[in-house]
């Protein structure tokens, strides 16, 4: 992969690979590196590049693209999205190029602007947009929240690809272009997916309905391999991954709970008995044993969550930061929650959780409660009130 590789006719892959990265962005653990896929196509009379490269690896790219065309030649970059590992080396070609049509979003044109700080010849696309490169069509889908706001698809009309930015792709970095040409690459494909992509599930929904019924006979994505032989699964996947929860009629409750000394966990079972007794379905769970996964999945179907916290040293303890942090990795079906717990010195906690939720834009339930040391019968009470108020607030969203 030291050169061009042809795709079909008059459209070839100029990315380069990574093997050697070990965290993507600072975040994510790739155990198999990455690629960054950048995409050729010649018409007869236009020459469009879909996407650049990660700034470092500009110097690769160019080489790749000039053995196809000087790339000064180029007459227009196709932006699919604008992290700098889409669009690192578009600063270059537009100094070779000042004049090059820079095709992208509203909100790509935007973050570009202050990405590049300088002007450029923008066009902005819009769903259903359409650019002939003499016997070469591009068509443009908006698809935001794929995973930025400013994501779009390209589409090859005459060649049935689809460049799908970073939906459908992983960080795999083979020594080979096509999937059937390479070994199996699900795990790193589903961790992808989990780490990027499943924050946005609603819009996940929405772009494959833009292409359902469209002829795909390849799908070229911004990392890992391009699929040939698969592009139809990983589409399949991708719709069963995002599906929209479903139900069977009962109000669902997530509880996540933790108790130094027992007493907020004896709080939380008065709460919950009082909204099993309200026919809710209630998952609990035990913060210092919890399982992420099994969290993520129960936040996807939850119609509230309740906090429990103690204060510790004038703070919530890191396993309920832990799991607040967890809530923006999900797709969660309701934004409703509320707070509880117990305190010795002080009574921080349950305001601050409150306060994170307000910023993750969850709407309260009920005012957050808490007591100090051992819940008295009359504390008990006030927590059967408090779950009355939840059960409520979720049944006036229904």
């Amino acid at each position: 992969m030291n050169h061009s590789i042809p795709i079909v006719d008059n459209v070839h892959w100029v990315g380069v690979r990574h093997p050697d990265l070990k965290v993507f962005d600072d975040l994510f653990p790739t155990r198999n590196g990455t690629t960054y896929n950048a995409y050729l196509i010649q018409g007869t009379q236009k020459t469009a590049l879909i996407d650049t490269v990660k700034a470092p690896f500009a110097d690769e790219f160019f080489t790749k693209v000039a053995e196809q065309i000087a790339p000064e030649k180029i007459d227009i970059v196709v932006v699919n999205h604008t992290e700098p590992d889409h669009s690192g080396a578009l600063i270059q070609v537009l100094e070779m190029n000042p004049d090059v049509q820079v095709y992208c979003s509203k909100p790509a044109e935007n973050f570009l602007k202050q990405l590049l700080n300088r002007s450029f010849n923008s066009v902005i696309v819009n769903d259903g947009d359409e650019v002939d490169l003499g016997g070469k069509t591009l068509r443009f889908m908006l698809t935001p929240y794929m995973h930025w706001p400013d994501t779009i698809f390209t589409y090859l009309v005459e060649d049935e690809l689809l460049f799908s930015c970073d939906a459908f792709g992983a960080h795999y970095c083979p020594d080979r272009l096509f999937d059937d040409e390479i070994n199996e690459f699900y795990a790193d494909f589903h961790f992808y997916f989990d780490c990027i992509m499943r924050p946005f599930k609603d819009k996940i929904r929405d772009a494959l309905a833009k292409i359902d019924g469209l002829p795909i006979k390849m799908v070229c994505p911004s990392h890992g391999p391009i699929r040939r032989s698969s592009g139809e699964f990983a589409i399949e996947s991708y719709a069963r991954w995002s599906a929209a929860p479903t139900s069977d009629g009962r109000p669902k409750a997530v509880m996540a709970v933790l108790s130094s000394h027992g007493n907020t966990r004896n709080m939380a079972e008065v709460i919950k008995a009082e909204l099993a007794s309200r026919g809710f379905d209630i998952t609990l769970f035990a913060l210092s044993e919890m399982r992420d996964d099994d969290y993520r999945d129960a936040l996807e179907h939850a119609d509230v969550l309740l906090i429990g916290t103690p204060t510790i040293q004038r703070d919530a303890p890191p396993h309920v930061w832990h799991a607040l942090a967890m809530i923006s990795s999900v797709t969660p079906k309701a934004k409703l929650g509320a707070v509880f717990g117990s305190y010795g010195w002080s009574g921080e906690a349950v305001k601050m959780v409150e306060q994170r939720l307000a910023g993750l834009k969850y709407k309260l339930a009920a005012d957050g409660i808490s007591f100090r040391f051992t819940p008295t019968p009359e504390n008990m009470e006030v927590c059967r009130q408090f779950a009355a108020q939840v059960a409520e607030a979720v049944s006036s969203k229904e």
